[in-house]
């Protein structure tokens, strides 16, 4: 099958590229970076929100998994017009190229955020609609390019598959997330600042398995569906210093200060429907994954 992946040269995507291509597919990265990994990728470097380009490109392919978005929640709150112009309006322009040259499905990558936060841990599945209070800009925008999903198929028929992803962490993560800078912090010795009380949870994703889950999306069961991909367990934000610290046989240094606006609280998500229609689920527990990511990270400094 030829798929496009924008967004390819990123951490996600270019884990997804790698899976693809062990499944024989050909994949064609589109993006404004320059891939580092993939040498039997083709690359075309361009940028999402460009419609002539994206129809050139998508007359040759079946497939294109939509990962190009601004994945910094902090920066989307310094630049919201430009953020919300990679992460929404790309999403709505990579539909209408969809549209125009008939491709099979467009796979969005999108955020378990839409569900807004709460302090509640009942079960939350894809059924559960969107927060009607959106807390952060990130989320809203994620909200809209999931409504232009829906809103496509049922004008003009293009298919899609909503991938709704937990927090991914492991191996290309950017170094501006939370987990390789608690890693440095630790080993330099410097002081970690926490926001808030660090009792925020996520449900991290192994960013192997996470893959893993983005490609079981390609299957005809998830054709007009929407999928949790995400870790199973809830793991707070001081979880991770103190697995960190078992790990690397040192003590962190801790501030607590003030929570940032719209810091998302976090709930369970659950994933069941992934498994019980794609049979994926995790391979990895957090711990186990961390001490992959971890053992890769200290071998390549």
């Amino acid at each position: 099958m030829k798929i496009i992946v924008t967004g390819g040269s990123g951490f996600i995507g270019s884990h997804l590229t790698d899976c693809l291509i062990e499944r024989g597919h050909k994949v064609t990265i589109l993006d404004i970076e320059t891939p580092r990994y993939h040498s039997d990728a083709e690359f075309i470097r361009g940028d999402v929100t460009d419609i002539d380009l994206l129809i050139s490109v998508f007359k040759d392919h079946e497939i294109v998994y939509h990962l190009a978005a601004e994945a910094n929640v902090n920066r989307f709150y310094e630049k919201p017009l430009y953020s919300n112009l990679i992460t929404s309006v790309s999403t709505l322009t990579v539909l209408e190229a969809a549209r125009q040259t008939e491709l099979k499905r467009v796979l969005l990558a999108s955020t378990e955020w839409v569900y807004g936060s709460s302090d509640s841990q009942d079960e939350i599945t894809e059924e559960i609609p969107y927060t009607v209070n959106p807390d952060h800009l990130y989320t809203s925008s994620k909200i809209s390019a999931e409504l232009f999903c829906k809103n496509y198929r049922s004008l003009y028929g293009v298919n899609y598959t909503i991938m709704r992803y937990g927090i991914p962490f492991g191996e290309r993560a950017r170094e501006e997330t939370v987990t390789p800078i608690f890693i440095k912090k630790i080993i330099k010795g410097d002081e970690i600042l926490i926001h808030g009380d660090g009792s925020q949870t996520r449900q991290f994703i192994y960013v192997k398995d996470l893959a893993q889950g983005n490609v079981a999306c390609l299957k005809p069961e998830a054709e007009n569906e929407i999928f949790n991909l995400n870790g199973r367990e809830i793991i707070k934000i001081i979880d991770i210093v103190r697995t960190l610290e078992e790990l690397l046989g040192k003590k962190a240094k801790i501030r607590f200060v003030e929570d940032r606006k719209g810091n998302y609280k976090g709930r369970f998500i659950s994933s069941e429907k992934a498994e019980r229609l794609l049979g994926w689920k995790p391979r990895y527990n957090y711990r186990e994954a961390m001490e992959k990511y971890l053992s890769n990270y200290l071998s390549s400094k």
